[in-house]
């Protein structure tokens, strides 16, 4: 935060808050280790005086306090190249400026929406190594704990919001496709960061170790199961070293008409719930460096299977997948003339695809499961110092918990899709 100035954070908030003049701010880390990956994130906390009018039309000064987040690129050098920090950023600059700009202005001329999309923080700056945010936790919201997951309730608030989102991307490539493929530009558009073919040797190392470990907590899972090997021979068919990233990539590949503009990292510190009297009032969704275009399905198994445990899915899964189909469909219907997909079509490629990527959510898992379980020891710490400026491919590893919670969650998963015919 060397280059973080009073007068730098008085011309983000000019606009905001015209009459505020700012005297003094600090910060500090604005998330625990192990709660993000890919950038440094700062709560910046900040001081001055507003000016008003009192009832007789004189000027007074009150004390007046704010703050904002403040999204870097991370020091070590190690994590920027194995998270591809770089990248991603460009990708949320992307979103920021370019794309949510266009979507709000899409849903800005229908009529019908009669309560438009808008769970997107406020952005006061996005370049090439940071963004500034509104700070939501000055409004109420609270991060959940990537441990716990996702309760039901949550996972349908969610599933509502994803949907919306989703709808903006088919409606707006339906009635403006110049436009809504120019946000797709290769210059200043998004673009895929991971799961590239030429990222394949890149990764070599990182995958091998996150499968050895994932392999290695389903065989102690299983050891005294009879049917192991049922479960066990298709996952590690699956974990193939030869087959597995091409998997990730075909996946991540969009397929037409149903692709959009996905958030591409739906997992629980994403989503920030706001509550009233023990309810969920509203909530936001943060975080856009993985933002792709791709099948809708990928964020939906993403969600569910990376935030919801088994016995959540097994009694839930219609039910959810169902609710985002008429969601989906519903907004829709609001922002075209009725003409570009009936609902029972919707529904069959919906179906299809959540089936497709159950492939890409266990693939998912593998490098997520320990990371959603682990304890912040574990986690690579973003706040240390530079190492080196070189840094080798072979030196960027998966965090390896093998935690007994990350074990059934890896387990139970295998044996769900194992089961359910889809692997």
């Amino acid at each position: 935060m060397t280059s973080v100035n009073l007068e730098f954070l008085q011309d983000l908030i000019k606009e905001e808050h015209p009459d505020v003049t700012l005297q003094d701010f600090e910060g500090a880390p604005g998330s625990k280790r192990g709660d993000n990956y890919t950038s440094m994130v700062y709560r910046i906390s900040l001081k001055g005086t507003r000016k008003r009018l009192d009832t007789d039309g004189n000027e007074v000064y009150e004390s007046w306090q704010g703050s904002i987040i403040y999204k870097c690129l991370p020091e070590s050098i190690i994590c920027r190249q194995t998270f591809k920090s770089d990248e991603l950023f460009c990708n949320e600059v992307a979103f920021y400026n370019k794309i949510w700009p266009a979507f709000s202005n899409f849903q800005s001329k229908w009529e019908k929406v009669s309560h438009p999309f808008k769970a997107i923080p406020t952005c006061y700056l996005a370049r090439n190594d940071l963004v500034v945010l509104k700070d939501l936790k000055e409004l109420g919201f609270v991060m959940l704990d990537r441990r716990q997951g996702l309760s039901i309730e949550q996972c349908y608030f969610v599933l509502k919001h994803i949907a919306q989102f989703h709808a903006i991307s088919l409606a707006m490539k339906y009635y403006n496709p110049e436009a809504f493929y120019e946000l797709l530009n290769v210059h200043d558009g998004i673009s895929e960061v991971f799961f590239l073919t030429e990222n394949i040797e890149y990764y070599r190392t990182y995958y091998t170790e996150a499968i050895r470990n994932a392999i290695t907590m389903v065989e102690e899972e299983l050891q005294d199961v009879p049917e192991k090997d049922k479960y066990l021979e298709p996952f590690k068919r699956f974990c193939s070293e030869d087959t597995f990233f091409h998997t990730m990539v075909d996946r991540v590949t969009p397929r037409e008409p149903l692709a959009v503009i996905c958030h591409g990292d739906c997992w629980t510190n994403n989503f920030l719930f706001k509550y009233v009297n023990g309810d969920i009032a509203e909530m936001y969704i943060v975080d856009f460096q993985l933002v792709r275009y791709a099948s809708p399905a990928s964020d939906l198994a993403f969600l569910i299977y990376l935030c919801l445990d088994k016995e959540q899915r097994t009694e839930h899964l219609d039910g959810l997948l169902s609710y985002y189909t008429d969601e989906l469909y519903a907004k829709l219907t609001e922002m075209s003339d009725g003409n570009i997909m009936d609902k029972d079509t919707l529904t069959d490629m919906l179906q299809e695809e959540f089936k497709r990527s159950s492939h890409f959510g266990l693939g998912s898992a593998l490098d997520m499961y320990p990371i959603l379980t682990c304890d912040g020891n574990e986690a690579p710490n973003l706040y240390q110092e530079k190492e080196s400026e070189v840094v080798d491919p072979s030196e960027m590893m998966p965090v390896l918990s093998s935690n007994a919670k990350c074990r059934k969650k890896m387990t139970d998963l295998v044996i769900e899709l194992v089961d359910g015919g889809l692997l």
